[in-house]
């Protein structure tokens, strides 16, 4: 979800696998059947570094832009190249999320911090439940066209929280949440066109909307290989702005 803040599926391995045998009666029931979908639980523990490029379309920009995203448990950067060459920064090393654009730098002092280190947990699909206070199956849906398992909750930090599982494929489709700044409207994130890269599924397409606007993510690559602890040291300009 952070890189949103800044689904056609694969039938195919794990997924084909991950056939419907009956009606799910719990949260823990759908997650579990939603992990086994993405390649299982020890392919998810496995993923301990994570590198991402790809582009972003959004309402109002003209072309497109790219990004590269590094990731390691609670730990994230991601830079955002726009169509007109400026370029955008973003981290969190753990304890302070923070920007560098140019406009210069800033540090997060809006978002909570739960909020932050939830969309920096590389396991997230193993963790889910721990960062609600209430988190529970809610019952059968359509949403976007699909028949979808509907877990409802709230998180620690009081936002409303929808998630929309295929009841065929087990796959997580959707989100309609409450933003964690801003707007105390639902926003909706899709997840689309899942794909394999030697680690868990991977939603290749992530479409964001919030009132009238959207963004489209696209994946072009996933890697697993590690990523370097001082990828996500704090900027100068960021620390200056904690003395």
């Amino acid at each position: 979800m952070r890189f949103v803040k800044l689904a056609a599926v694969i039938f195919a391995g794990s997924v084909l696998g991950c056939a419907q045998t009956g009606q799910l009666k719990t949260a823990d029931q759908v997650l579990e059947r939603y992990q086994q979908a993405l390649g299982g639980v020890d392919k998810i523990k496995k993923v301990q570094s994570e590198t991402r490029h790809g582009e972003i379309e959004s309402s109002g920009m003209q072309g497109k832009a790219t990004f590269v995203g590094y990731s390691k448990p609670f730990k994230s950067l991601f830079k955002v190249t726009r169509p007109d060459g400026t370029e955008s920064v973003f981290g969190f090393d753990g304890k302070v999320s923070w920007a560098v654009t140019p406009k210069g730098a800033s540090i997060d002092k809006d978002t909570p911090i739960e909020s932050v280190r939830r969309d920096a947990d590389l396991q997230y699909a193993l963790h889910m439940p721990d960062y609600f206070k209430n988190f529970e199956l809610a019952g059968i849906t359509d949403f976007e066209g699909r028949r979808c398992y509907w877990l409802h909750g709230t998180t620690h930090w009081g936002k409303d929280n929808n998630q929309f599982y295929d009841v065929e494929t087990g796959l997580l489709l959707g989100y309609r949440y409450q933003a964690d700044v801003g707007s105390s409207t639902n926003d909706v994130l899709l997840f689309q066109d899942y794909k394999f890269f030697g680690g868990p599924l991977v939603a290749t397409k992530q479409v964001s909307r919030s009132g009238g606007q959207s963004q489209t993510f696209v994946f072009k690559s996933v890697s697993y290989k590690p990523v370097a602890d001082s990828v996500f040291d704090l900027p100068a300009a960021v620390k200056a702005l904690l003395k």
